[in-house]
């Protein structure tokens, strides 16, 4: 993890100084102080392929916890069991563009993805959802009282095209249903065949809470 640290500590140096590490815990937590005072501690993983349980859990073993965990690089999944985790502590999960965001919010604890805390909410409020859970940081699992489980990923695409699909596929596996994390945009027909291609449906945002209904 230290060489990680390090390289975490070395970007936020070149960073333009609204963040500073002011020090090191022996835990190898990054001690950040933001520009308006505020100071929180940022443990890093370096993590190729799936973040999981047996990754974080060694975190927080000490007295000393961190408020945020990053890892590097940014592209790695992270899966459900590390985030209910994480989360239940309570701290944060994020990349090293999240660093800047948590400091924003002066509760670096709490900080979340607010895209994923959008449709997260969403689908709970639906009527016939009964639980939304995470199985990879941009995957969702939802249950339903009506209908069997949907796994919807998420992915950022403005016009999202069958590529954008098959990059989904091959980077999280199985889902049913890829949606849109923007609202504008729009989704390729190549995108739509390519989906039911796998079993699946590319849907907007609008079309995944019709689908729910069904």
């Amino acid at each position: 993890m230290g060489n990680v640290t390090t390289w975490v500590a070395q970007r936020l140096a070149e960073g333009g100084g609204r963040l500073t590490v002011v020090d090191r815990t022996p835990e190898d937590f990054l001690v950040i102080e933001s520009e308006d005072d505020y100071t929180f501690l940022v443990a890093a993983l370096g993590v190729k392929k799936i973040v999981q349980l047996s990754n974080v859990q060694p975190l927080f073993a000490a007295p000393t916890k961190p408020e945020l965990v990053v890892n590097v690089p940014s592209k790695t999944l992270w899966s459900g069991a590390a985030i209910d985790f994480v989360h239940s502590i309570p701290a944060a999960f994020g990349t090293m563009g999240d660093i800047a965001r948590a400091a924003e919010t002066k509760a670096a604890a709490f900080f979340r993805d607010k895209n994923m805390g959008f449709f997260i909410n969403a689908l709970e409020q639906d009527t016939n959802v009964s639980t939304v859970s995470y199985v990879y940081d941009s995957v969702l699992r939802v249950d339903r009282w009506n209908g069997t489980s949907i796994t919807v990923a998420v992915i950022e695409a403005y016009n999202m095209s069958a590529e954008d699909v098959r990059n989904a596929k091959m980077r999280i596996g199985h889902f049913d249903v890829v949606v849109k994390s923007s609202s504008y945009g729009s989704i390729t027909e190549q995108a739509e065949a390519a989906a039911q291609s796998m079993g699946a449906q590319a849907l907007t945002f609008g079309g995944l809470m019709k689908r729910l209904a069904r």
